[in-house]
């Protein structure tokens, strides 16, 4: 396999994003109990977890496109774009169908299809559960108080890897406070994906299909001395999810 090198790849870091995408949103099965006040932090992070793994077990697959398009130095107009049908299996990971293809071949090579081969391998079943948003992969710090975000009431939660990783990153994920699901995530990856890269900062946002939290946005801003300043954003939508059988109590 040819070796993309060091000084192309300031946006591997969206992969920490991808598995968020699939894994970080709470089940619509998953119903806390009323809260007259807001819980203890402790109650918190539990909820948070409980959602997280909810949807973890929920969620056998879907299916998605994905329109990537990448700018460059500010330029209104994206170097190039790409459009992608996405198909998920939680037995196998993530398939990828190319549907239509603009602008620069060399920034889609690049970039784009090293970003979408960062992001099945961080989807490969055996890799998934180490980028979840949970109490074993990070330090969870509520703040206090709530916040509105996108419409909706959000508990903001510091996020502390427990270990440096390209696919964990040091940041904020604004947690619905109704119900403990993802509304939106931001921060830096704990471990730069390459020496040459200047910091990267990631981001993603979520809405209700069918009462799971899902991807609708994500942005990877970065410096690299051979592309200069590089914003790449993600749009999805089409969603189709397929969920578990329902078992009896």
């Amino acid at each position: 396999m040819k070796k993309v090198p060091n000084r192309i790849r300031p946006f591997a870091s969206i992969a920490i994003l991808a598995a968020l995408a699939v894994v970080a949103a709470n089940a619509h099965a998953f119903q806390p109990p009323p809260q007259t006040d807001r819980p203890t932090d402790q109650q918190i992070i539990q909820r948070i977890d409980a959602a997280v793994y909810q949807r973890y077990n929920a969620v056998t697959g879907y299916t998605v496109r994905e329109q990537y398009a990448l700018y460059r130095n500010g330029a209104p107009e994206p170097s190039a774009q790409e459009t992608i049908q996405t198909v998920y299996d939680r037995s196998t990971g993530k398939q990828y169908t190319a549907v239509a293809q603009s602008g620069s071949a060399f920034m889609r090579s690049a970039i784009i299809d090293h970003v979408l081969a960062s992001e099945k391998e961080i989807n490969i079943p055996a890799n998934r559960e180490a980028a979840l948003i949970t109490s074993h992969n990070y330090d969870l710090t509520p703040e206090p108080g709530t916040v509105e975000k996108n419409g909706r009431q959000c508990i903001i939660v510091d996020l502390h890897p427990h270990h440096k990783s390209p696919h964990l990153f040091i940041g904020k994920a604004f947690i619905d406070a109704s119900d403990f699901t993802l509304v939106h995530i931001e921060g830096t990856p704990s471990q730069s994906p390459s020496f040459f890269a200047g910091e990267t900062k990631v981001s993603r946002d979520y809405i209700k299909i069918d009462g799971f939290s899902m991807a609708t946005h994500a942005e990877a801003r970065s410096h690299s001395r051979l592309f200069g300043d590089t914003l790449l954003t993600i749009d999805y939508s089409g969603y189709k999810i397929d969920l578990a059988p329902a078992t009896n109590p």
